[in-house]
Order: C-alpha cells, then structure tokens, then sequence
C-alpha cells in the first residue's frame, strides 16, 4: 500500500476545515437574524413577578395633577404637611419594572381578581411634591388596595362602597393609558418586615387621555406606507396577568 505523504493529509484537513468555516460563515445571517429576533420578543414580554402566596397585598397607585378626575366615592384623608414626609421609612424593595409610558390597565383588573386578590381600601390624600423643597407644589395621590383571599380584612363601611369605588376605577383606566412602573417590596406588619412576605406596588402617573370630553376618541396621526392617516390614539404596552399568575407587560 502506497503511503500518503505528511503534507498531503495536512493540505485536506486545511480544505476541510476551511469548508466548515466557509459554511459556518453563510448561516452566520440566520444565526444574527435568529438572536435579533429573540431581543424583538424577549423586549415584547417582560416578566415581572408571580403572584403566588408570598405576595400579599397588591396597591395601585395613581399620581394626578387633576382632582377632577379624581373617583367621588374614594374617602379623602386630608392634606400632606412637611413634618409627615420626615416619617416615612425607606422600603428596601427592588424596582422590577422600569417606568413604561403609555399602558393600559383595563384587563389587568379582571385578571388581578381571577387571581384571588380583592379591593380591600381605596383612600385619596393631597400630598407634597418630593422635587419641592418648599413644600408648596402638590399632587393627588389615589391608592386602590387589593389583598389575597387569604389575607383580607374587609370592612362594613368599605364592603358598602366596594362596588361604586370598582366601576370608577375600571372608568379611570378605560378613559386614559399610564406611564407605569412596578415594585416588588417588603410586607411591613406593626412596622415590623415580615421575612418572605411581599406586596407589588403598581406606581401609575402621566395621565395621557384617549377620550375628548365629548366621548369621540383622541386621533393622532400615523405614518404607513400609504402616506399619512388619522387613526385613534391607542396604548402601546397592556397590564397583565397570565398562566401562573404571572404579572408581566406585553407590548401591543
């Protein structure tokens, strides 16, 4: 048998790994085109926390600059002063969700229910712009409290009000889309944090109205490959709760 020589076995394996290579380098488009398309869903959806028995209590927050808005049946507790903002303690929470604008939470408050989480309080308070030193700048603050069946502690004066205080705040969030972001905090207990229990806190400001006073829908206009065209404003991120309870953002 006749014996290869050394630098011919050398020149095929060079021929062979450059065909890898080159072939390597033709999927590299796929391959690109693949992860990009990962980064599109993975900025679509963004998970945010499960609603499991750890989490006890959840608090819609919404930030207004106009009381008018404001639901009538929600008890009002009365004005912030200066000496309260001292008192408050700093939560060692994490921020799960960066502020999003323009989002909708009309299915949120079906799927937050279906989840076993129901209003418990709602209060208003006028209280004092933290960016104002001098304490003369305000806003209204409304806070809708939901807590886990388990957990709730429902009062006959708030048990008589539920249901009004559940349709305006479902007005609210049909009548405009937010600038939403979202907490994961500790569960405080006589002012003492309870190990392992939490509560989400749904901060919600930037009121961006989709209805004119009149009831016709806000139009903006919008650019395709038609040209332009007048369409109806409509929120870009929704509120929800899926499978599992989990609470995530979906893009629309």
């Amino acid at each position: 048998m006749q014996e290869i020589p050394a630098f011919w076995l050398l020149f095929n394996r060079e021929c062979e790994f450059c065909f890898e290579l080159q072939t390597l380098m033709s999927l590299w488009p796929e391959c690109v085109a693949l992860q990009n398309r990962i980064h599109e869903i993975w900025k679509e959806v963004i998970i945010m926390v499960k609603l499991d028995s750890s989490v006890r209590l959840v608090v819609v927050q919404f930030r207004f600059s106009n009381p008018g808005v404001i639901p009538a049946s929600v008890k009002h507790l009365g004005r912030e002063i200066l000496e309260e903002r001292g008192k408050k303690y700093k939560s060692n929470g994490r921020l799960v969700i960066e502020p999003t604008e323009n989002c909708s939470l009309v299915e949120f408050l079906g799927e937050l229910k279906a989840a076993g989480y129901q209003m418990v309080d709602a209060f208003h308070r006028e209280r004092i712009d933290p960016k104002d030193p001098r304490g003369q700048r305000r806003y209204h603050m409304v806070r809708f409290v939901f807590a886990r069946s388990e957990y709730m502690d429902l009062s006959d004066e708030f048990k008589a009000v539920r249901h009004v205080i559940s349709k305006e705040l479902r007005e609210i969030c049909v009548q405009a889309m937010w600038r939403v972001r979202v907490f994961l905090n500790p569960f405080y207990k006589d002012g003492e944090e309870i190990p392992g229990e939490y509560v989400v806190n749904i901060d919600v400001a930037s009121r961006r109205p989709l209805f004119l006073p009149d009831g016709r829908p806000v139009m903006v206009w919008q650019k395709d490959e038609n040209g332009k065209r007048k369409v109806s404003l409509k929120p870009d991120y929704r509120l929800c709760i899926r499978k599992d309870n989990i609470l995530y953002l979906i893009k629309d």
